[in-house]
């Protein structure tokens, strides 16, 4: 039993041995980082950040301390690391995708589809709809907003959801939600009137059917509050 014991010992002494010798050996040093999925991101500053250099050993290279660090970006939702041996790692990168933009003083919170706070500036440039209606008096960044007409935001999160990945998007300059019997969606020169936010997705799929035919130049108010009716466009002059 006691020669056993002894054996065991010596084999985890010499793979702790050979695993230190790895750790310390130039052979198994980074030489190739891919990175996937970045947009807003920089790269460098990514790689800056995980302080990976050509001196970072593979083996020793910490997976869940590198999803730490990189998920405290706000900008990055999740990421997937595959180390691939001798020398290489990648990174599969998801960044949140930004739903929107709501006015708080003199700034813009940019939240994504969940309502999430990915960032805050006196300006935007992508062009994403801006979110009235909304009330709050403060935000934590890297959190949820927190309002206080909840079932406002409930709407605002069933819309960003409805218009995900649909063309109408870079069109909307802004939805408000003041009063939920009277949301109204401004397209360029038109108001869409939308009514409450009940079948928000049937009512986002007629307008972007409806937008095809009435150039965004035109002023006028698009009425699309009831399903059941057909859509009603008025022109103003």
């Amino acid at each position: 039993m006691k020669k056993k014991y002894t054996y065991f010992i010596m084999v985890v002494a010499l793979i702790i041995f050979i695993l230190l010798l790895l750790m310390l050996s130039p052979w198994l040093n980074i030489e190739t980082i891919e990175v996937n999925g970045l947009k807003k991101v920089d790269q460098n500053q990514m790689i800056k950040d995980l302080e990976l250099d050509k001196e970072t050993n593979l083996l020793s290279f910490s997976k869940m301390k590198a999803d730490y660090i990189l998920t405290k970006n706000n900008y990055i939702e999740s990421v997937k690391i595959k180390k691939v041996y001798p020398n290489k790692i990648i990174f599969n990168v998801k960044e949140r995708e930004l739903a929107g933009y709501v006015p708080y003083v003199n700034d813009y919170l940019y939240i994504d589809k969940n309502g999430f706070v990915v960032d805050i500036k006196p300006t935007y440039s992508e062009k994403l709809p801006i979110i009235k209606g909304l009330q709050f008096d403060n935000f934590t960044l890297g959190q949820t907003l927190k309002v206080e007409n909840q079932d406002a935001f409930n709407i605002v999160m069933r819309f960003t959801n409805a218009i995900e990945g649909k063309e109408i998007t870079s069109d909307i300059l802004e939805l408000n939600v003041s009063d939920l019997d009277d949301i109204h969606l401004y397209i360029g020169a038109i108001d869409v009137l939308l009514g409450n936010g009940d079948d928000i997705h049937i009512k986002i799929n007629t307008l972007i059917e409806i937008m095809k035919k009435i150039p965004l130049d035109q002023k006028g108010f698009l009425d699309i509050k009831d399903i059941k009716s057909d859509p009603v466009f008025k022109l103003l002059t």
